[in-house]
């Protein structure tokens, strides 16, 4: 056991997170669930970083002090353990669904089943069912700890599930690496797990985290900060790859709400804000993984469609107006949504990006037309 490339490994984890503590909190602009989440993600990792070296510093040392050191802070450990892979879990949902019922329903369920597992550290501390320290003060560990490590891949399992769920149905999540996260805590977990006397999840997790981040701060680059949607930037973007990918045909289609000003008008920009953002949750309940939304400018949206069919196009729209009429249904609020859609193939040899942009516009404004005729 090498104390001193432990303390190393450890500290140099907990500066890379506290850096990043830092540099959030200069920059907060929100307070919800999700960056609570990922705020104590953060929190239990940076003084994990700091309990885990003097667990090892203890380890064999006769002494009171020592043996509590050594026993509470390995229970605080794997009580990190625990409680930072449900809230990945809770982070992880937020962030893909925007959706705090489904949350509430989903992981009220599982806090259970957690609950219990972490509370059960407690009882550990004179049952030594998960590990102990003997007379000596050194700790060992039981067979059952590999309970918990079991619920570690559970979680790291579920979470690749729940991101593949969501990249079928709506998408590719551009921007939120997912592997950059969980491959250095896996990693340095395993190993740290099948040779006792090394450091290194503490340092794996806050690579994971510190990665994750980076990712999403380039994110909210490319994000409409209103809808949540993809922004002007990143369609640009899009269509530079766009028209290196010769592996299939896009269409691309306009929407432009319709009424906006009156709803504006009448009920206030509050009000507005709100449409566009219920706009923007239609389009990721109707959209599949073919589908790429951005929010153009004001009310309007543009759709990059991958499909070599056009009846994919009358299907989506068809698909839009079916959730619309259900959202208006419902009379959630005092306005109601409505838009019209034009669209075209993208022709990658003739069309540039503003005489594509001229094409769909053009065509969305012959049906907002017949809209406001009828």
């Amino acid at each position: 056991m090498n104390l001193q490339a432990i303390f190393v490994a450890n500290l140099t984890g907990f500066f890379l997170i506290f850096f990043l503590f830092f540099s959030r909190f200069i920059t907060k602009t929100k307070s919800d669930t999700e960056e609570h989440s990922f705020e104590v993600m953060m929190t239990l990792a940076m003084i994990a970083c700091i309990v885990e070296p003097l667990t090892f510093a203890v380890d064999g040392i006769p002494g009171k002090l020592p043996y509590w050191i050594n026993l509470l802070g390995n229970t605080y450990l794997y009580y990190a353990n625990g409680l930072g892979s449900f809230l990945w879990l809770l982070y992880l949902d937020l962030k893909l669904y925007h959706d705090r019922s489904r949350m509430k329903k989903i992981y009220y369920k599982i806090s259970v089943p957690v609950g219990i597992l972490l509370l059960s550290l407690i009882g550990n501390i004179w049952g030594n069912y998960y590990f102990y320290v003997d007379e000596h003060n050194i700790y060992h560990r039981q067979p059952n700890i590999y309970i918990f490590y079991i619920y570690l891949m559970l979680c790291a399992v579920y979470s690749l599930v729940l991101y593949y769920r969501h990249r079928k149905t709506h998408g590719q999540i551009a921007f939120f690496p997912i592997y950059m996260y969980l491959t250095p805590i896996i990693v340095s977990s395993v190993l740290q797990m099948l040779f006792y006397g090394i450091s290194l999840a503490w340092l794996g997790t806050a690579l994971g985290i510190v990665a994750l981040y980076m990712s999403l701060q380039q994110q909210n680059t490319y994000l409409d900060t209103l809808t949540g949607m993809y922004n002007r930037l990143y369609l640009e973007h899009a269509l530079f790859r766009m028209r290196r990918d010769f592996s299939t045909h896009y269409y691309g289609a306009m929407i432009d709400m319709n009424d906006f000003k009156e709803i504006n008008d009448t009920y206030g920009h509050s009000a507005g804000d709100q449409a566009l953002r219920d706009m923007a949750d239609l389009f990721r309940k109707v959209t599949s993984d073919n589908t790429t939304v951005f929010r153009f400018a004001g009310d309007e949206f543009i759709l990059l469609i991958k499909t070599f069919s056009e009846e994919d196009i009358c299907e989506l729209k068809y698909r839009l107006e079916s959730a619309v009429a259900d959202f208006n249904s419902q009379k959630i609020h005092p306005y109601k949504l409505s838009f019209s859609m034009g669209y075209a193939e993208f022709d990658r040899e003739n069309d540039t990006n503003d005489s594509f942009f001229k094409k769909i516009d053009y065509a969305m404004y012959a049906q907002k037309k017949d809209y406001h005729s009828n």
